[in-house]
Formats: C-alpha cells, sequence, structure tokens
C-alpha cells in the first residue's frame, strides 16, 4: 500500500505528458546522397520531434532582416554565411539566400556528423529548422527537439548572417 501512492501518482504524470505531446510533421522522403550532409544517415533510427521552445529568446538582440537594404539592393538575391558556431557535438554554419529581405533558403554549410547518430539528427533536423525559419523569416524559430544543441548553433550561424545582411 506504501507503493501505490507514488506509483499513482507517476501514472497520472505520465498519461498527462502523453496528452500533451506534440508529434513532429511529416518528415520529406529520404534521399540515398544528402548534398547538405557528409555521412549517410543511420537506419531505423527515431526522428527529432518538434518541440514549442524557442532556440534564442523573442525578445533582445535577434531580429529578422528589415528594409533597412538600400532600395537599389531591395530585390537583389543574396547569398551570405553566417558564423560558424560550436556545440558539444560539431560545428554548425549556415548559408541564407535572401531575396530582397524575404529569406529564401538556408544551406548547412557544417553540421555535426562525426558520429553516426550525430550525422543522423543533423540530416533528418535541416529540414526541419529550414520549414522554421522560411515561416518565421527569422533567426526566432522553435528547436528541434532530439537536436536541441543543433537547433541552437544553427539559430545563431542564422542570425550571425542576417546581421551581416542588414549592413
Amino acid at each position: 500500500m506504501n507503493r501505490a501512492v507514488p506509483a499513482v501518482i507517476a501514472t497520472v504524470i505520465g498519461l498527462g505528458a502523453l496528452a500533451t505531446f506534440k508529434s513532429s510533421p511529416s518528415l520529406p522522403a529520404k534521399s540515398t546522397s544528402a548534398s547538405h550532409i557528409k555521412r549517410g544517415a543511420v537506419a531505423g533510427a527515431a526522428p527529432p520531434v518538434r518541440t514549442t521552445t524557442s532556440a534564442l529568446p523573442r525578445t533582445g538582440g535577434t531580429h529578422a532582416v528589415t528594409g533597412t537594404t538600400p532600395t537599389t539592393r531591395a530585390s537583389a538575391v543574396r547569398t551570405i554565411d553566417g558564423d560558424p558556431f560550436d556545440n558539444q557535438y560539431g560545428t554548425v554554419q549556415v548559408r541564407v539566400t535572401l531575396h530582397g529581405t524575404q529569406i529564401t533558403d538556408v544551406t548547412p554549410l557544417q553540421m555535426p556528423v562525426d558520429r553516426a547518430r550525430s550525422a543522423d539528427i543533423s540530416q533528418q533536423a535541416a529540414p526541419l529548422l529550414l520549414q522554421e525559419v522560411l515561416q518565421a523569416q527569422s533567426a526566432q524559430i522553435d528547436i528541434v527537439g532530439g537536436a536541441s544543441y543543433t537547433s541552437q548553433s544553427y539559430a545563431q550561424s542564422l542570425q550571425s548572417a542576417l546581421d551581416k545582411a542588414s549592413h
């Protein structure tokens, strides 16, 4: 009887967590060659789950590219490399493509691939992070669960590229 109360409490907490769980959107089909990732993925690994925790604070020094670009370049297509950012699993660096001030693409130049699991996570997280950026049109994106360090470094590299574009 002494164990019944904690067991019931743990069960209720677990059921509450399951009821609020949000799964990731369906992942795009995997190709046999990843142009942005240097190593192949591990078969059968679970995909990262998108969470609602922000990779960077929603207030403060982060911002989207604004209309401060001169009008002669407003419709120009530009690519800007962000600074590389290290995390405990590797280095992340991105290249952003802008059409005027609109983000049209983000290409990972460096992603963690030193270990098979890191390569798999990077391969699965990159399209989700791109989707987040294209929707947010800024570096203020939700992190990808299971790839939180990579997500944060991705957002930091993206923000550095956007900062370079606004100067």
